[in-house]
């Protein structure tokens, strides 16, 4: 039962001799004479109490706050016991039918009261519109708001979630740190790429995230980038339903994007090989669409991958040769590594490059069967260099032996000669 409840029966009897019919819909300052006072409660089936006190200045504020109590809670009379749950669907269909659907929605229409429901994003009697800055769902606020459940460990471990590092990889990565922490409203918050009412798991092709989604959702922020891969060959396979095509967050990630300039990135020029090679270097990938084998070795073991490695940050890597989101097959006469275009392709580095840049394989596979001359020399040099670091070693160790023994036959206190 409520406390206060005989407040709430003399208030509605004060009410009534002021001429307002026993079972009138009340307005709000009316509902304000009991729902004003702090220390209004309910008590709770779990032994625990509710505070059923309103913030008339927050209501006033609120995106609600020109209107009546009982535009929301149409049960409510003077004086009443306990009001039905509010259905915001009554003005809200459409959203309503969305969060229905969704997973949140799916779980509290079972009874699982730990999901989150309209006012726990929204708030209740605060609401406000989502350009408020105030507002729960104002974009700079929507990661805090959706963190009150996601950092939840509990939640975390029931439901199987994305843990602490991703949270946390996110409000470091190149969406969260320009929201955050440079307050720019149009960089992407966690509903840009979920959705905000029929949020869905990954794997659910109705998901905004489901894996064919992933270009068109982030196309929203990127069309023109977006317009590049659509012509590219990973685009093309993806749209035809091959799985194996990389999408967006297979290059860039999912929460840890980070900037090109990122030496952490997966895309900066260091880490590209390794990006590119975690497909390209798969056997079953491969060998299911006929795709040169041990492009990752090949390339390390040139000199543009040997500069990589130590750190040379404007040698050549995958992107240089073969584009970036516009990556084309090197049959197509469009591709940056097509033999017609390859002198254009390499003269961006070297701007005397002419046609002989097009002769001779690019990727050496160093072996006796794909390029015996390379081969030959690498074992040559190999058992070369090998004997002469043996030799070396062997005379610097007679040298040593020889002078312990010379050390040995010395007598002690001269030096040999007559006295």
């Amino acid at each position: 039962m409520i406390r206060h409840y005989l407040a709430a029966a003399f208030a509605a009897a004060a009410l009534l001799s002021a001429g307002i019919a026993s079972g009138a819909a009340p307005g709000v300052s009316e509902c304000m004479d009991c729902h004003g006072d702090k220390t209004i409660e309910m008590s709770l089936p779990n032994g625990q109490t509710m505070s059923l006190y309103v913030d008339l200045q927050a209501y006033r504020s609120s995106v609600h706050g020109k209107g009546s109590c009982v535009t929301c809670h149409s049960d409510a009379k003077a004086p009443h016991d306990k009001l039905k749950k509010v259905s915001c669907g009554k003005c809200h269909g459409d959203a309503e039918k969305s969060y229905g659907m969704s997973s949140h929605g799916i779980l509290r229409a079972k009874g699982v009261t730990d999901v989150p429901a309209c006012y726990d994003c929204h708030g209740k009697h605060d609401i406000r519109k989502p350009k408020d800055p105030a507002a729960r769902t104002f974009r700079l606020n929507i990661v805090a708001t959706c963190l009150r459940c996601h950092q939840d460990q509990a939640i975390e471990k029931k439901y199987n979630l994305p843990d602490q590092k991703a949270m946390a990889a996110y409000e470091q990565s190149v969406h969260g740190l320009a929201s955050k922490k440079s307050g720019l409203t149009g960089s992407a918050v966690c509903v840009d790429c979920h959705g905000n009412h029929a949020i869905l798991p990954g794997d659910q092709p109705r998901s905004a995230t489901h894996r064919q989604m992933i270009p068109t959702m982030c196309g929203k922020c990127h069309p023109g980038i977006l317009e590049k891969y659509e012509k590219s060959v990973h685009g093309k396979g993806m749209r035809a339903g091959i799985a194996e095509s990389p999408v967006c967050t297979d290059c860039h990630g999912e929460h840890t994007i980070a900037r090109v300039s990122d030496p952490s990135s997966s895309v900066s020029s260091r880490n590209i090989p390794k990006t590119c090679s975690g497909c390209h270097d798969k056997e079953g990938i491969s060998t299911r669409y006929a795709l040169p084998k041990k492009r990752f070795s090949s390339y390390m073991a040139s000199f543009h991958g040997v500069a990589v490695e130590y750190g040379m940050t404007k040698a050549a890597n995958c992107s240089s040769c073969h584009g970036v989101h516009e990556i084309l097959p090197s049959s197509d006469p469009a591709s940056m590594v097509n033999k017609a275009n390859l002198p254009k392709t390499c003269g961006k580095c070297h701007p005397n490059a002419g046609p002989n840049f097009a002769k001779g394989d690019v990727h050496v596979e160093i072996s006796a069967k794909k390029s015996m001359g390379v081969f030959a020399v690498r074992v040559f040099y190999t058992l070369f260099i090998g004997a002469l670091v043996i030799l070396f070693v062997l005379h610097v160790s007679l040298e040593l032996y020889g002078r312990w023994n010379r050390r040995k036959e010395k007598p002690p206190g001269g030096n040999g000669g007559p006295s």
